[in-house]
C-alpha cells in the first residue's frame, strides 16, 4: 500500500510504502543503479541511509524504510507516481 500526504515541515510530499506481510527495506544502491539506467540524476548516495535523486525536476530523498520525500511538490497523485518508479526499481 502506498500512502502520499503533504509534508509542511519539508514543504513537499511524503510517500510511504507499507506492507502487513514483511518489513520494508529498500536497497538504495540497487535503486540508484536502476534510476540512473532510466536517465534520472543521482545527487547523492549514502548506502543504507539516504539516496537523493532529481525526478521530474524535484529533489527526491529516498530512505531504506520506504519513505520518499519529494521537495516542493504539492500534488499527492504525482508524488505517488514518482514513488512507484522508485518502488519498481527496488523490486526489479
Amino acid at each position: 500500500m502506498i500512502i502520499a500526504k503533504p509534508c509542511v515541515t519539508m514543504k513537499g510530499i511524503v510517500v510511504q510504502l507499507y506492507s502487513w506481510e514483511r518489513e520494508i527495506k529498500l536497497d538504495l544502491a540497487k535503486v540508484s543503479r536502476c534510476l540512473k539506467e532510466k536517465g534520472i540524476e543521482i545527487k547523492k548516495l549514502i548506502p543504507n541511509i539516504l539516496l537523493i535523486a532529481v525526478m521530474n525536476g524535484f529533489e527526491t530523498s529516498i530512505y531504506p524504510g520506504g519513505k520518499v520525500i519529494i521537495k516542493e511538490l504539492t500534488d499527492t497523485k504525482k508524488g505517488q507516481e514518482i514513488a512507484k518508479i522508485i518502488y519498481d526499481c527496488a523490486e526489479g
